[in-house]
C-alpha cells in the first residue's frame, strides 16, 4: 500500500515538472512568431539593410537623384492672345524696398548732375600762414562761399528750401550713397573725422553740392563724452582752438564755411567764439548755426556772414516726428519764402528727406 502510494506521488511530481516545461516553450513560440508577423516588410534587400533591429536610427543613408521639373510644353508658355508669360526678377533695390528697414541703398540711382565751377581750392583764394598751410582768404569782393557755392535763380513767387546733410564722412559707404543718390540741390557738411576727405569732397562737387565742415564743440558731458582730438577745447586758448580749425581748412578742399552743432556755449566762453568767428570773417567763409537755440547766437563779429538753420532732424529718429518736422518746413517756406534745413545722416532720415523733396 505504502509502495503505491509513493509510485502515485512520483508520477504527480513529474507531471508538475513538464507543465512549467510546456508554458515556456509555448510562450517562446509565441513571441517568436508575434515578431515575425510585427516586422515590417521591405521591398527589397537595401532597405532592410538601411535598419538595425531594436528601433535604432538609420545605419546607411541613401540619397536619391532629384526629381528634374517637367519642361512644360510650348503651348503652356502661352496664353490665350499669344503673349508671353516672363517671371517678373526683381532687382536688389526692389528687394529693399519691400523690407520696411531702412537703408541707404534704396535711394534711387541719379543721372550724374553737372560739376560745380571749382573742385578744387581757387588759387587766388588762397594763402599760405606762418606754419605753411594753405587755407581760404577772402579778396577784394570774392569770399570763398559764395565762389565755392552754388548759384540758383528762383522764380518770383517761388518758395527757397536749402537742406544740408551734416556729419557725413566717417561711414565712407554711406557717404559714397549720399554723394551720388541725393539730388545735387543738397549740400553736404563733412565731418573733419573723415578718411580721405579731399577725395570725397572732391567727388561731392563734380555732382553738383555745396560742401561744408562740421565744427564740433566741447560736449556739455565732457567728462563722460569723449569728442576726439579735432574737437574744438576750451581748456586750452582761443588761438589754440583756432589752429585746430586750420588744419581741418587746409587738406586741399572747397568748402564754403562751417556747420555748428550743440555743446558748450556758456558765456564765459564768449572769447573763444569772438575769436572763431572773427576767423571765419577774415577767411570768407559761412557760419551756419545748428544749435537748438543756444548762447552761441549772442555773439556776432561785424561782417561775418551767417544763417541760422530754421529746421533741426538730429534727434528723436521716429518717422512721424520726421515727417512732422519736414511738414514744418514746407509751412515755413511757403509762409516765409524760404528755410533752411539741416539734418542728420541717419538712413531713415536721409530716405524722408528724399521723399519729400
Amino acid at each position: 500500500m505504502i509502495r503505491l502510494i509513493l509510485k502515485y506521488l512520483d508520477k504527480i511530481k513529474q507531471f508538475f515538472l513538464i507543465i512549467p516545461i510546456l508554458i515556456g516553450i509555448m510562450v517562446f513560440a509565441g513571441l517568436f512568431f508575434a515578431h515575425e508577423k510585427s516586422e515590417p516588410m521591405f521591398v527589397s534587400k537595401a532597405d532592410r539593410v538601411m535598419f538595425e533591429v531594436k528601433d535604432k536610427s538609420p545605419k546607411y543613408v541613401m540619397t536619391l537623384p532629384e526629381e528634374k521639373e517637367e519642361t512644360p510644353d510650348e503651348s503652356s508658355i502661352w496664353d490665350e492672345n499669344s503673349e508671353e508669360v516672363e517671371e517678373k526678377h526683381l532687382t536688389n533695390n526692389e528687394k529693399l524696398n519691400e523690407l520696411d528697414i531702412p537703408f541707404l541703398a534704396k535711394l534711387p540711382q541719379r543721372n550724374a548732375s553737372y560739376s560745380l565751377s571749382y573742385i578744387s581750392p581757387n588759387n587766388y583764394l588762397t594763402e599760405e600762414n606762418e606754419a605753411h598751410l594753405k587755407l581760404p582768404i577772402k579778396k577784394e569782393t570774392m569770399v570763398p562761399w559764395s565762389v565755392y557755392g552754388k548759384k540758383i535763380d528762383v522764380m518770383p513767387m517761388f518758395s527757397k528750401v536749402a537742406i544740408v546733410v551734416k556729419n557725413v564722412g566717417p561711414n565712407h559707404a554711406n557717404a559714397e550713397l549720399i554723394i551720388q543718390r541725393l539730388p545735387s540741390e543738397v549740400s553736404i557738411s563733412f565731418s573733419p573725422y573723415t578718411t580721405s576727405l579731399d577725395v570725397l569732397v572732391g567727388k561731392a562737387r563734380s555732382l553738383g553740392h555745396e560742401t561744408y565742415l562740421d565744427m564740433i564743440l566741447p560736449p556739455r558731458d565732457i567728462k563722460n563724452t569723449d569728442p576726439g582730438l579735432l574737437a574744438l577745447d576750451f581748456s586750452i586758448s582761443p588761438e589754440e582752438n583756432i589752429e585746430i580749425l586750420e588744419k581741418q581748412l587746409s587738406q586741399n578742399i572747397a568748402i564754403g564755411g562751417f556747420i555748428i552743432s550743440d555743446g558748450i556755449d556758456d558765456i564765459e566762453y564768449n572769447d573763444y567764439f569772438i575769436s572763431i568767428m572773427s576767423m571765419l570773417e577774415k577767411r570768407g567763409l559761412l557760419m551756419l548755426d545748428a544749435t537748438h537755440g543756444l548762447n552761441i547766437g549772442a555773439n556776432n563779429v561785424q561782417g561775418l556772414d551767417r544763417v541760422r538753420a530754421d529746421i533741426i532732424i538730429d534727434e528723436d529718429f521716429n518717422r512721424d516726428a520726421i515727417n512732422k518736422k519736414l511738414a514744418q518746413a514746407e509751412s515755413r517756406a511757403l509762409n516765409e519764402g524760404s528755410v533752411v534745413v539741416v539734418v542728420d545722416p541717419k538712413p531713415v532720415v536721409i530716405l524722408a528727406v528724399n521723399n519729400w523733396l
